[in-house]
């Protein structure tokens, strides 16, 4: 089944066309008639998920009409959305560490602390001033070498006390350094980085519509990998068949007779009685080597070709990869 859908595949990517032949019915063909095949104009996209891992789930089906953004699979992911959940936990561990340090001391703390410390001023300033009193009382013998000496002592105890509670607030005032803050600001900026990368690796699981479009093909089966000897296996085929053309290939001896904008029909036996009018849209400027053959014992394999795009006047419902015949007006 799954060669069968890789056989699929490649005639629907290719979308080439056998050889154009010419009309001859003079020294210059006047129309070149041949076979082409029936594509999104947008061509089809091959989708494939990022990343290695197992096909967990198709969230649509064959036929199916999307648009740009929508799911349309995803791989089992049990492993990146735990990394999410972890990677959630440790930046509210660190959001956590971050208000710890800038919240700092009580503020109520240090508000006790400056009161503390304004009367351990006032009281140092009162026993200078006794030791000053002590001092005059002295020099008039008034007191005694002992009362000085205890009046001094206590002033000295007064002032060392009211400068450590000065201190005390300071370090108290300014308790979250700088060099804190930036840690801990940078603990959080890793840790809402990790998440990111969780966040991102899970979002790879899930396959995303790239364009508008209808599925046409799924290529995978569910269990089965979504990578193949290290490149990405195609997931499956999404088109936009809103509009259609063909692609044909041409001869390179009448490359040069090719441009936008000459006339073309499309019929055969797949459109039925039906002749389409249409019109050359792009003649690619590159030759190539011929992909698509119409196995005719004549047929030259050899050749160069160039790919021509005919874009159908009216809207055309048709399969896509279906064979239709060519005929494009020269004059």
């Amino acid at each position: 089944m799954r060669r069968l859908a890789s056989l699929i595949t490649a005639l629907l990517i290719t979308l080439g066309s056998p050889l154009l032949q010419a009309d001859q019915s003079g020294p210059e063909p006047r129309r070149i008639q041949g076979i082409g095949y029936i594509e999104p104009a947008n061509e089809i996209r091959r989708v494939a998920f990022k990343h290695p891992g197992i096909l967990g789930e198709y969230k649509v089906e064959l036929g199916q009409q999307v648009k740009a953004g929508d799911i349309l699979a995803l791989q089992k992911n049990a492993e990146e959305q735990l990394a999410v959940t972890v990677a959630e936990a440790q930046l509210a561990v660190a959001k956590a560490d971050l208000e710890k340090v800038m919240a700092g001391i009580n503020p109520y703390e240090i508000e006790a602390k400056k009161n503390a410390q304004k009367v351990s001023a006032l009281d140092a300033e009162y026993a200078r001033r006794k030791l000053e009193r002590i001092d005059r009382l002295q020099n008039s013998k008034f007191a005694s070498e002992d009362e000085r000496d205890l009046a001094e002592t206590s002033a000295k105890l007064k002032q060392a006390d009211s400068l450590r509670l000065l201190s005390e607030t300071r370090y108290l005032t300014n308790y979250v350094r700088d060099v804190d803050k930036q840690a801990a600001l940078a603990q959080v900026a890793v840790a809402e980085a990790r998440l990111k990368a969780a966040q991102q690796s899970f979002a790879e699981t899930f396959l995303v519509a790239p364009i508008d479009g209808t599925v046409l093909e799924n290529i995978l089966r569910v269990g089965e990998s979504t990578f193949s000897t290290s490149s990405p296996e195609p997931v499956l085929l999404l088109g936009d068949l809103s509009k259609l053309r063909v692609r044909a290939e041409v001869d390179e001896n009448y490359a040069l007779l090719l441009r936008a904008g000459q006339k073309a029909i499309l019929f055969g036996r797949g459109l039925g009685d039906k002749e389409i009018p249409a019109r050359v849209s792009l003649v690619k400027q590159i030759m190539g080597k011929k992909t698509v053959f119409a196995k005719t014992a004549t047929e030259r394999k050899d050749i160069d070709v160039i790919q021509v795009f005919i874009d159908p006047e009216s809207p055309l419902h048709a399969p896509v990869g279906l064979e239709v015949n060519v005929k494009i007006e020269l004059n």
